[in-house]
C-alpha cells in the first residue's frame, strides 16, 4: 500500500515542521505539497495525528490517502516530478 499526503498549510513554520515528520517517516516528495511512501492504515494514523497539530482548519489542509498496490503502478506521470528536478540521479522508489 501507498501512503499519499497532500497539504495546504498556510505558516512557513508549520508546513516546514510537518515536512521534516513526513520525511522522518520516510515519505518521499513527489511534488511541492505533495509526498508518498510505503505505508498501512497505522501510518495514515500517525500522520493524521501530527497533521491535527499543525493544521489550522480554517485555512489549512491536509489530505491523506491509502492507496492500494495495483492502483498505484497504474498511475501516471506526466512532465518531471519534483524530487527528479531537485536531486540528480535519484529514482524514487516508493
Amino acid at each position: 500500500m501507498k501512503v499519499v499526503v497532500m497539504y495546504d498549510i498556510s505558516s512557513d513554520r508549520a508546513r516546514e515542521s510537518l515536512v521534516a515528520y513526513l520525511q522522518k517517516l520516510g515519505l518521499t516528495r513527489v511534488q511541492r505539497s505533495v509526498f508518498v511512501g510505503r505505508g498501512n492504515h497505522q501510518l495514515v494514523k500517525d500522520v493524521e495525528r501530527i497533521a491535527n497539530y499543525y493544521v489550522k482548519p480554517d485555512r489549512d489542509v491536509v489530505h491523506i490517502v491509502l492507496v492500494d498496490d495495483g492502483y498505484w503502478r497504474r498511475s501516471k506521470v506526466v512532465g518531471t516530478p519534483y524530487f527528479a528536478r531537485r536531486s540528480s540521479g535519484v529514482s524514487l522508489v516508493v
